[in-house]
């Protein structure tokens, strides 16, 4: 009796999961960001019989490219630790290894050496290294390969956009399901099963139903096409400082954010909303704007001070020379250099005290007319790069409110799929 209900259990675990199968399969378009989640449903009810024989350790290398290359390499680990394998992150990269080696990776015994390269030179015995090239933008490659075997276990190819955030989610359990597969491939699908795909397939329809389906399909993609542009051109998305600032601004002190990557280091992003209280001209200013305003003005009242002084010098120095000329006396003549007390040395001394005191107090005004000049330009370099980080922190925030909106909903009806909608 229990072999009989596990055996119905087991059919209908079966075709639930071709039934999920056959729905994706025949769906439009729009159904397909649905795909890896049956995938991962599927490696779920594989998984109690695939647990004998799915497993090992894999070292995960340091993945290369110019594009998030911890963000994926993260994922990849998390992936394999879900199907079952004890997976280690590698200090060193795929071309690092190689290097160590004294090989290129271009060659096929390359990857032998640098696995046992591996289990040589670390304590745990590895089954399977992964390693990856991720670009910012292009084309690159997740692979996973076979020590005892020798061989490439998984590779994939990937299409990397710029800004696509789903693709690590699909493709990372991708790579450890086939992994998984790889060491227990799943059973083929069952003379059942195929005959309740079969049941599944819809009527057939004539040229002429066929065509219009095809028409009725085509002009909506277009539009949903011209309506997602149209979204994108509507200027939802820009960034006005002066617009924006009553939306974004702050009442409080600044809320720094800590962000945890994935290698344990903490990363603090900072908070650059603008302060409702100093207005949308000073309220983006961060503190160091403030220091080297301070500065500035700093400069430019010791300029001034300076300059005062030197004026005030160049009166005594006016007078003394004044003096000098009505007293008479003369250098060159010695019945004329004194008179009573008074002499032309003392006059002359007076004269040339004040003309120094003049040119010393102008010297340092220059001196710091140049400096105000210059923390004037630099002042105003902190204010531009300010209010430039201050764009894209709200141009961001805008995103991330836009993506907050988003709406999948299925539709059942003629056709089978699934609708996606956000708000600008």
């Amino acid at each position: 009796m229990t072999r009989h209900t596990s055996l119905l259990t087991t059919l209908a675990h079966r075709s639930l999961g071709a039934t999920l199968t056959a729905s994706l399969v025949l769906a439009p378009l729009p159904v397909f960001a649905s795909a890896p989640a049956e995938e991962d449903a599927s490696a779920d009810e594989a998984a109690p019989a695939e647990a004998a024989t799915v497993g090992g350790n894999v070292a995960v290398l340091k993945f290369e490219g110019d594009g998030d290359v911890d963000g994926w390499r993260a994922k990849v680990q998390g992936s394999l630790e879900y199907q079952g394998y004890v997976a280690n992150l590698i200090k060193r990269s795929l071309t690092e290894a190689a290097d160590k080696n004294k090989c290129k990776t271009t060659n096929a015994d390359c990857l032998g050496k640098i696995g046992a390269y591996l289990n040589k030179n670390s304590k745990v015995a590895y089954d399977f290294f992964a390693f990856a090239e991720v670009p910012a933008a292009g084309t690159g490659k997740i692979v996973i390969f076979d020590i005892a075997a020798n061989a490439v276990a998984v590779e994939l190819t990937l299409a990397v956009t710029e800004g696509d955030y789903i693709l690590p989610e699909v493709l990372a359990p991708a790579a450890a399901t086939r992994l998984a597969h790889y060491q227990a491939p799943p059973a083929p699908i069952t003379e059942a099963e195929q005959a309740h795909i079969a049941a599944l397939d819809e009527p057939e329809k004539t040229p002429e139903e066929i065509e219009a389906e095809k028409r009725r399909i085509a002009e909506a993609e277009a539009g949903a096409v011209s309506s997602f542009k149209q979204g994108l051109d509507v200027g939802a998305q820009v960034v006005d400082l002066r617009t924006d600032f009553d939306e974004f601004c702050r009442e409080g002190d600044r809320e720094d954010k800590e962000i945890q990557n994935p290698d344990g280091t903490v990363t603090k992003e900072r908070d650059l909303r603008p302060k409702c209280s100093r207005g949308p001209v000073f309220g983006y200013w961060q503190p160091r704007s403030w220091v080297a305003l301070t500065l500035t003005l700093g400069s430019a009242v010791t300029m001034g001070i300076m300059y005062g002084m030197a004026a005030g010098a160049r009166g005594q120095w006016k007078d003394a020379k004044d003096t000098l000329a009505a007293s008479g006396l003369s250098s060159s003549d010695p019945n004329a250099a004194c008179e009573g007390d008074t002499c032309y040395a003392d006059l002359a001394g007076a004269v040339s005290e004040a003309g120094s005191k003049v040119r010393r107090r102008a010297i340092i005004g220059d001196v710091m007319l140049g400096s105000t000049v210059l923390l004037a330009g630099v002042l105003a370099i902190i204010i531009y790069q300010d209010r430039t980080a201050a764009k894209a922190f709200i141009g961001r925030e805008k995103e991330l409110r836009a993506l907050g909106n988003l709406r999948v909903g299925p539709m059942i009806g003629e056709s089978n799929g699934a609708s996606v909608g956000f708000d600008f």
